[in-house]
């Protein structure tokens, strides 16, 4: 198992095999699905299977889960990885379970993630696009250092458009 970073809060690593599960639940959840494209449980079991073999390419990128540091709870799942949209963009990307909503894990864990990103890939931007009525994505990826750069078409929709750049993130 490989770690990816870590918060005071959280672990970032890749999934294992036993870890299917989790990613199935998270998906099932209707109300974690609002704002993004909802899967059967078929296309989540070929979406898990996807990321296991992505981790042999090691990119240093990719989808990873999100456990809490104190017992080990699954709070979600997260991505920093090529966009499927635009091929030369980084997209951050993440979801919790409900009940992580409003205590600031989504700010450590983007902030986590572009320090990653930024720092120990080397990446020289990142990205992230949400729902324009998900105010409070939008709200942690101001938090996190992104600043709003338009709008992009990706996910089949017109979409808000966030970046973080090397040089403006400390």
């Amino acid at each position: 198992m490989n770690i990816i970073a870590k918060t005071p809060r959280l672990l970032i690593r890749e999934f294992t095999p036993e870890d299917e599960p989790l990613l199935l639940e998270l998906d099932a959840d209707a109300r974690l699905t609002r704002y993004v494209k909802k899967r059967t449980a078929q296309e989540s079991r070929k979406v898990f299977k996807d990321t296991l073999k992505e981790y042999q390419k090691q990119s240093g990128m990719g989808r990873w889960g999100i456990f809490n540091i104190a017992d080990n709870d699954f709070i979600g799942i997260c991505i920093l990885s090529p966009s499927d949209y635009d091929s030369n963009s980084i997209e951050l990307g993440y979801r919790l379970h409900l009940k992580y909503w409003g205590a600031g894990i989504a700010t450590e864990l983007a902030r986590a993630l572009v320090f990653y990103g930024l720092n120990e890939i080397g990446l020289k931007e990142i990205c992230a696009v949400t729902h324009p009525e998900n105010l409070a994505s939008q709200k942690v990826l101001s938090k996190a250092g992104f600043e709003p750069h338009g709008r992009a078409f990706w996910y089949g929709e017109d979409l808000p458009l966030f970046k973080v750049v090397r040089q403006s993130f400390l």
